[in-house]
Formats: structure tokens, C-alpha cells, sequence
């Protein structure tokens, strides 16, 4: 692992990724364009390229950032929440894009979503919502999560408002907490 760490430092930029890949300035581009950390790995969990916030957290915390990969390519339960999406035939051997997920884990309060999903009759978008805002997820993360816009995360929250019989989140996340 640390040999393939050691190679990306020591490569300049756009000699990271396999020679194939690497001619594609649109896929770096495309890279270069995601906001949170993402990286290229290959197969094993060995980073192959990253992105600028991936290249930043890599500079704060490499051993760790490594392992969790690692985890996440062999199916084990990382300690951080990656994205995975396959690479298929792309890189040889087939690799992963891993984008780090910017939201927290699920806490202690997640035991209350089923009670308050059946207590509030929350159609299954909404126990989505309410679970993303229980996790303390902002409007713009829970669109870009949920792949809707903002102005429908807004229409869901109110419904659940209504519904919780609150008038603003902090008080929503207390009373799920209550059940």
C-alpha cells in the first residue's frame, strides 16, 4: 500500500492515472469539478489519482484515508462513508471512483425513523428527508443526495412540519427523538 502512495507523491499530476486514461482531459476535468474529495482507486483501494479536496485531505490524513478505501473496496464496513461506482472495463485491472459522502453517519436517533415514519404516515420520500435531516444534512445535501432540487426538499420538509406538528427543524429532530 504505502509503495503506491509513495508513486502518486512522487508523479507529477497528469501521470497518476494509466496512460489511457490519463488523455481524457475531460474526465480530469470532470474530476476537478466534484466538489468533496474523490479519488480513482484501484482495484485494491490504491489511489490512483485525486481530485483537489481529495489531494487536501490526503495532506491531513493519508494513513487513514487509505485504509478506509482499502475497507470499502474489500465490502467492510469503512469509517467513512464512500460512494462507490465501478469503472468497469476502464482501467486495467477495472478500478472505482470514490467520493467522500459529506454526511454524517447515522446517530443514536436514527431508532426513532421507523416510529415517527408509521406515528406521522410519512410517504417514503419524506422518511428520506426526515432521515437526511436527522443526520444533520443541509437543503442543498439532501437534493444532491436525493437527486431532486432544493425547492422540492423545501415542499417535502414543510409537509413533515405539518405533519411532526413543528414549525422548524431543531424542534423536528427533538420530537423524533422523543418516540
Amino acid at each position: 500500500m504505502r509503495h503506491s502512495l509513495r508513486r502518486m507523491e512522487e508523479a507529477p499530476p497528469a501521470t497518476r492515472l494509466p496512460k489511457g486514461l490519463a488523455t481524457f482531459a475531460a474526465f480530469e476535468t470532470a474530476l476537478s469539478m466534484i466538489p468533496q474529495p474523490t479519488f480513482v482507486i484501484g482495484r485494491g483501494g490504491e489511489i490512483l489519482h485525486a481530485n483537489a479536496p481529495g489531494e487536501q485531505l490526503l495532506a491531513q490524513e493519508r494513513v487513514d484515508v487509505q485504509r478506509s478505501l482499502v475497507q470499502a473496496v474489500h465490502g467492510e464496513p469503512p469509517d467513512r462513508a464512500w460512494r462507490l461506482t465501478p469503472l468497469g472495463a476502464v482501467l486495467p485491472p477495472p478500478g472505482f471512483i470514490a467520493v467522500l459522502d459529506p454526511l454524517p453517519p447515522r446517530s443514536s436517533g436514527a431508532e426513532g425513523l421507523p416510529a415517527g415514519a408509521f406515528r406521522w404516515k410519512l410517504t417514503a420520500r419524506q422518511s428520506e428527508v426526515l432521515d437526511l435531516v436527522a443526520r444533520g444534512a443541509t437543503n442543498a445535501a439532501i437534493a444532491e443526495t436525493l437527486g431532486i432540487k432544493e425547492r422540492t426538499v423545501e415542499f417535502h420538509l414543510s409537509a413533515l412540519f405539518d405533519k411532526a406538528g413543528v414549525d422548524n427543524r431543531a424542534t423536528l429532530i427533538a420530537r423524533l427523538l422523543a418516540l
